[in-house]
């Protein structure tokens, strides 16, 4: 939920301390962050009905992505269009064939001898759909790159469609994306979770960072959030900030659109703009400011991110060629994770209605099985 004037401040803070040890990630999940459209759901929204296939890989669109599975849901009733799943997403208010559950099956379909070849030779616009679930495994490289050079072989990534789309599951992973808040290479994908892992680090800076596996043992936390509860819980400091209602902020969608939220009230007792606070502890120790000032800051923000037009629309196109060949290593299962969809950050966590809804949830489902 951090804005992107927040983690390019972020950004900036730990440069200015000489620190690369960070990321935007609270689990593995694989990127590839050289070309903008390795990261987007670059078909856009709007574009969903006029797709003539639908392949879902490795997710469940009804709980990651509600809007986008409407708009499937339409193109399958309204244009007929066929929905196929690789993993098995269970209900998602819609009719699909299921194709297989492992990774076998997507091998099989860039060879060309599963049974959905012969449907794509007919269609102009197929949208291939990736989830976090097929991110997390042994094979996730292959995945990506193997799908998107599929499609770009076979023209279905051109100048008027783009079938590649990754479907991120948290709202803020685009802009950390595009402001490159992560710390990778050609040979690990990992770096920062290896480190932690290993307790190789002495303090841990959490912002707004509530789902992050931590076992802690000699590490001296800080947690900068609003509605903090399990980053909180191991924190030896809290430094309390504004929720996004409360601080002026842009955010980039799936698509990577900028869109700007405006505080609708503001912070309560003595929390802070993240921005703001990063300044302080900057000034403490520099001797000088990040930031003079809020604009300065979303200035200074837009430059960093890639192929952007204007605020509200979409980023200039910027379709990258085929990329090398990854090799498939074993099959794996694409088992696809479920959601505790009513209480997916701190901020709902804390909300009696989520927790009610999730709580009607459970004792619907717990009578349905008795």
């Amino acid at each position: 939920m951090a804005s992107i004037e927040s983690i390019f401040s972020f950004r900036e803070f730990l440069k200015k301390i000489g620190s690369e040890n960070y990321d935007f990630r609270e689990k593995k999940i694989y990127i590839n962050p050289e070309n903008k459209e390795n990261y987007l759901f670059n078909t856009t929204i709007k574009k969903i009905e006029e797709s003539d296939l639908i392949l879902l890989i490795g997710t469940n669109p009804r709980h990651e992505a509600t809007i986008v599975n409407a708009r499937l849901r339409k193109s399958f009733v309204q244009n007929k269009t066929p929905v196929y799943s690789i993993g098995n997403p269970g209900d998602i208010t819609y009719e699909y064939k299921m194709l297989g559950e492992d990774t076998e099956e997507l091998k099989k379909i860039f060879e060309g001898t599963s049974e959905i070849n012969t449907v794509l030779k007919k269609c102009k616009r197929p949208l291939f759909i990736i989830g976090e679930s097929a991110l997390e495994l042994k094979n996730s490289q292959f995945i990506v790159e193997e799908t998107f050079n599929f499609l770009k072989k076979n023209n279905f990534v051109n100048d008027d469609w783009n079938g590649f789309n990754i479907l991120s599951q948290n709202a803020s992973s685009i802009g950390a994306l595009d402001l490159r808040f992560f710390n990778i290479n050609e040979e690990n994908n990992f770096i920062f979770f290896d480190k932690l892992m290993n307790n190789e680090f002495k303090i841990l800076y959490l912002l707004g960072s509530d789902n992050l596996m931590v076992n802690k043992k000699n590490e001296f936390i800080i947690y900068q959030g609003s509605h903090g509860d399990k980053g909180a819980t191991i924190a030896d400091v809290i430094l309390p900030s504004p929720a996004y209602t409360e601080q002026n902020g842009l955010y980039a969608n799936m698509e990577g659109r900028i869109q700007e939220c405006r505080k609708a009230s503001y912070p309560a007792g003595e929390a802070l703009e993240d921005w703001k606070i990063f300044n302080l502890i900057n000034y403490k120790i520099n001797n000088s400011n990040l930031f003079n000032n809020h604009l300065e800051l979303r200035e200074a923000s837009i430059k960093e991110i890639p192929n952007f037009s204007k605020i509200d629309s979409l980023p200039t196109n910027n379709s990258a060629n085929q990329k090398k060949s990854i090799t498939y290593t074993t099959n794996e299962k694409i088992f696809i994770k479920s959601i505790d969809y009513y209480f997916t950050n701190s901020i709902a966590r804390a909300s009696k209605t989520m927790s009610d809804c999730r709580n009607i949830k459970f004792d619907k489902k717990n009578r349905t099985n008795n």
